[in-house]
């Protein structure tokens, strides 16, 4: 049934916009094409795209028709057929027919090819291509370089931070890290994914620090004003992640990850935006804390990776490894059709075109204020040409004053003589 319906109104809006084409009333073009606004409407809610159908509602359908609608009232362009009505129309667009003619025969031909030669819907379709990122939680590890059988893809990532995510093909692939401090080549081989995200962690405290690939969850957020959380323990005991409400009802305490192994990353939990207050303790001795994750602000839409690592200070005369946690935070994929998306196409893929299209716009403007105009001022000539009368104007006059004004008097007019002469 549904498919009926988008059928219907494909067709609406084609015959819609056909017939603001030929039609010479100026209103009923305007309206015309509100229709085939509300048709495209209707058709991006069919893409799950309610925000795109919000705007193309409001914005074209709304204001600027509204705008045009302004324009065509303020000149009277909807008056200009009724001024030119007693003279035959011009032919102004001879290649009207002959455009429009090839234009439906190329859309029919195209049409035809996609029904007959395309793709099976139940056929899958194929996915993005799969990311990776490089998180350096590993204090004693220097500089090093992550490469592939392409070459280099990441390199120079500072402790506690992380690369950006970097294109890599589908399968298994092969990642060689090489410490360049000391020296050192490890390798690991992992099975990539399409559509999935995935961070090589380099972690652990001296000369030889471990490396692990982790999925990573970038995917689109569903619930809204929340994020994603995940923590991963790059430290060398087992811990446990508590969420104490209340400092003073130790009953009042949630348990968010109950044990998490060195070397292991936690399941994927969704925490409302916020300030939060997260407590790390010992897995094996609850009563030892080992770090305490205070005010930390949980934004909207964001993937974040919390990393339980071990960060070496200088205490006194001693360097000591103090337990920390260090959180990666990445904005999730927006939603197709959602304002985030929406707005990043248009401003890093688009903008270039989306300015052309608002001079477009602009343009057309000013050129229908122009013709319009000019059809006023002909109009306007054609009204004002001499009127052909059936009598002549000095029988009109004779009739009114008894007698022909054409007949010569016997005496000349004088003109008044002077007063006192």
């Amino acid at each position: 049934m549904l498919e009926l319906v988008i059928v219907l109104v494909m067709a609406l809006a084609i015959v819609s916009a056909f017939l603001m084409l030929i039609t010479n009333n100026a209103v009923h073009s305007a309206l015309f094409l509100i229709v085939t606004m509300m048709c495209i409407a209707f058709l991006f809610l069919t893409l799950n795209a309610p925000f795109l159908a919000m705007i193309q509602i409001t914005v074209y359908a709304g204001a600027i028709m509204v705008l045009f609608l302004f324009v065509i009232m303020l000149l009277g362009a909807d008056k200009l057929d009724a001024a030119t009505v007693e003279t035959p129309p011009e032919r102004r667009y001879r290649l009207f027919l002959p455009l429009a003619t090839a234009l439906g025969f190329a859309l029919i031909v195209m049409l035809g090819a996609v029904i007959l030669g395309g793709r099976p819907l139940d056929r899958e379709v194929p996915g993005r291509t799969p990311q990776i990122r490089v998180i350096n939680a590993a204090p004693d590890a220097g500089e090093f370089e992550v490469h592939t059988s392409d070459g280099v893809l990441v390199s120079g990532v500072p402790f506690r931070e992380a690369s950006a995510f970097v294109d890599v093909p589908a399968g298994e692939t092969r990642l060689l890290v090489h410490f360049e401090a000391i020296d050192r080549m490890q390798e690991i081989s992992v099975p990539l994914e399409p559509n999935d995200a995935y961070s090589l962690i380099v972690y652990g405290e001296g000369a030889e620090p471990q490396i692990t690939v982790v999925a990573d969850d970038i995917s689109t957020i569903e619930e809204s004003r929340s994020s994603r959380v995940a923590v991963f323990n790059a430290y060398g005991t087992p811990i446990s992640m508590i969420d104490p409400r209340s400092e003073f009802d130790e009953n009042d305490t949630i348990v968010l990850i109950p044990e998490l192994a060195p070397g292991q990353i936690s399941d994927t939990f969704y925490v409302e935006t916020g300030a939060i207050d997260w407590t790390f303790v010992n897995a094996t001795n609850t009563s030892e804390r080992l770090f305490r994750l205070n005010e930390h602000e949980i934004g909207i839409d964001d993937s974040e990776l919390i990393l339980f690592i071990g960060e070496p200070t200088i205490s006194g005369a001693n360097a000591i490894v103090r337990p920390s946690a260090l959180p990666i935070i990445v904005e999730a994929r927006p939603s197709f059709g959602g304002p985030r998306a929406i707005g990043y196409m248009l401003f890093t893929d688009f903008m270039l075109p989306f300015q052309l299209l608002g001079l477009l716009l602009l343009a057309s403007m000013v050129g229908a204020i122009v013709l319009t105009h000019r059809e006023a001022e002909r109009a306007k000539g054609r009204g004002v040409g001499r009127r052909r009368v059936s009598r002549p104007l000095v029988n009109v006059i004779a009739s009114q004053v008894g007698h022909e004004v054409t007949t010569a008097t016997e005496e000349p007019a004088q003109l008044p003589e002077k007063m006192g002469e």
